[in-house]
């Protein structure tokens, strides 16, 4: 992992809420994850709404992964089981964060007790950026968001962040 800057970096953030019964009036996640991101700084590139089955969903993903004016793909919903987020990210998955499902799973557990486990959020580069799958639970998203996600794209964070994986612009 590359060592921490002392230079903040704004990210531009793509932000994908899977589901058949949002819409832009009422994604409340995505709203909160665009809040959150926008008040660490980074820039919110694309937003949407979509839903489909693994093959569809991948190929979203791999459009938004393939555009240069993207950074970092944050999406929320689809995690459960019985979801198809993680199997549609996976093929495009270089590397894998494991330590990002772990400490959420912790995290879960310390906030929704045993219910956290059937959260299969999850991290990793695809197409030398970072993507990270939260689950559709405002709640979730808000956790993940907070403890995880915000203090890794701060390539300020000692000893290292997922950030400083990124190649600068």
């Amino acid at each position: 992992m590359s060592k921490a800057s002392d230079t903040p970096r704004s990210l531009r953030v793509a932000v994908l809420t899977y589901s058949n019964r949002r819409t832009g009036a009422d994604d409340s996640t995505g709203d909160l994850i665009r809040a959150q991101l926008i008040a660490a700084g980074h820039r919110v590139a694309a937003s949407a709404i979509r839903h489909g089955d693994a093959p569809v969903m991948r190929e979203f993903l791999r459009a938004w992964l393939a555009d240069p004016a993207t950074d970092v793909v944050i999406s929320n919903g689809g995690t459960g089981i019985g979801d198809c987020m993680p199997e549609a990210a996976a093929p495009l998955i270089e590397h894998d964060i494991p330590g990002f499902a772990v400490l959420f799973q912790v995290l879960s557990l310390e906030d929704v007790g045993s219910s956290g486990m059937l959260s299969r959020a999850c991290a990793g580069l695809a197409a030398g950026k970072l993507l990270f799958l939260l689950p559709g639970s405002a709640n979730g998203s808000r956790l993940a968001m907070q403890r995880l996600v915000i203090p890794q794209l701060d390539t300020t964070t000692r000893p290292c962040s997922l950030a400083g994986l990124l190649a600068d612009e």
